[in-house]
């Protein structure tokens, strides 16, 4: 549900749009002062504000150039509201940033028409430039793979064909066996990096979790820079857990987003803190499964944003692009599995995949 802070101070356009955006499926929030404006997008984080340029403590063009001058609101799209259409006033409002103008005395089809083109566009320019961030990134990645790939291969093939010229028994067997094993796991954990750029289907298979959230705190753990603060990072997994029906490599893409968020929270608290991936059997709505749940000390979720963290472009953070939670939601849903969020017992936030159990064993 996409929301939509109006900035008006007349009590009857407010109700009438809200009355409009809220059949629509919108979720309206409301201010009369345009001081309060920029205090109460903080709260709510829309992704649109419809502004009145008359306001009874400021002009509507100031509270644009505030919004625009705001980095974690400078892409939201501003909806300006006048009575008539002057001249000047629309002059002034485009070039204190707004996107669009409309008259408080168009249809409200008209007005609703706006506004969703706005939410759309701003999502379509968010996902596109995602998008090519990703493609830039997998264009790189895809190279040194494929650099990397050919010398492994060579070293495995080579210690293969010596391990058995050698024969059973040989003492130097000890020393080839890690050299292959090394190699064996390099290779999946190429293959696992591509896939988390890789577009197209998830390539769902027998999947033992373990090694995956194994892999997930490593990978990650090495990509941490230290002196960033000391967060503990542990994988707590019961054995003997079933085989789930996953894509190995997006799945460690979700557990790497999950545990960037957890560090990011409890650094942007304090230096020090706990990260605990945990796995077991849990029940879902649709029968048994695979729990991990990401734990974190950090200071938690706010109640206003708990059931909105999954929403697309929505962020508590001025950086951030809003859309890694969302992401994470549909790559569990393109498992049969699902994503959920709640706050810890004493502290922190505690997030939660559910998956299904596959119907082979994995290799």
């Amino acid at each position: 549900m996409s929301a939509v802070l109006i900035v008006d101070d007349n009590p009857s356009d407010r109700a009438l749009f809200r009355a409009v955006l809220t059949r629509a499926g919108y979720a309206v929030h409301e201010v009369a002062r345009g001081s309060d404006a920029l205090e109460k997008a903080r709260e709510v984080l829309p992704h649109i504000i419809v502004l009145d340029v008359n306001l009874p403590d400021t002009d509507g063009h100031s509270v644009c150039r505030d919004f625009r001058t705001d980095p974690q609101f400078a892409p939201v799209p501003i909806l300006m509201l006048t009575v008539q259409h002057h001249e000047e006033d629309v002059i002034a409002g485009l070039e204190a940033g707004a996107d669009d103008y409309i008259s408080k005395d168009e249809a409200p089809q008209i007005i609703l028409a706006r506004v969703k083109r706005l939410v759309r566009y701003r999502q379509m320019a968010t996902v596109a430039s995602l998008n090519e961030g990703l493609a830039q990134v997998g264009r790189l990645l895809a190279g040194i793979v494929h650099e990397i790939r050919g010398p492994l291969s060579v070293i495995r093939g080579n210690a293969e064909i010596l391990k058995l010229q050698l024969g059973v028994g040989n003492e130097a067997e000890t020393r080839i066996e890690p050299i292959i094993r090394g190699c064996q796991l390099l290779q999946v954990r190429l293959e696992h990096l591509m896939a988390t750029v890789r577009g197209g289907p998830a390539m769902l298979m027998a999947q033992d979790v373990g090694p995956l959230v194994r892999e997930a705190v490593d990978l990650f753990h090495k990509g941490t820079d230290p002196r960033a603060g000391k967060i503990a990072i542990v994988a707590e997994t019961v054995g003997g857990l079933p085989a789930v029906k996953a894509d190995g490599g997006r799945l460690i893409q979700v557990l790497l987003n999950l545990l960037g968020n957890a560090h990011e929270a409890i650094l942007g608290d304090r230096k020090e803190g706990r990260i605990c991936v945990r796995s077991d059997l849990g029940l879902g709505d649709d029968g048994d499964g695979v729990v991990v749940q990401v734990i974190d000390d950090g200071p938690g979720i706010p109640a206003t944003h708990l059931s909105r963290v999954f929403e697309p472009f929505y962020t508590t953070k001025a950086t951030g692009s809003g859309y890694g939670l969302y992401l994470a939601s549909e790559i569990l849903r393109e498992h049969g599995g699902r994503l959920s969020a709640r706050n810890g017992d004493e502290c922190g936030a505690c997030f939660t995949i559910w998956l299904p159990l596959a119907t082979v064993t994995a290799p």
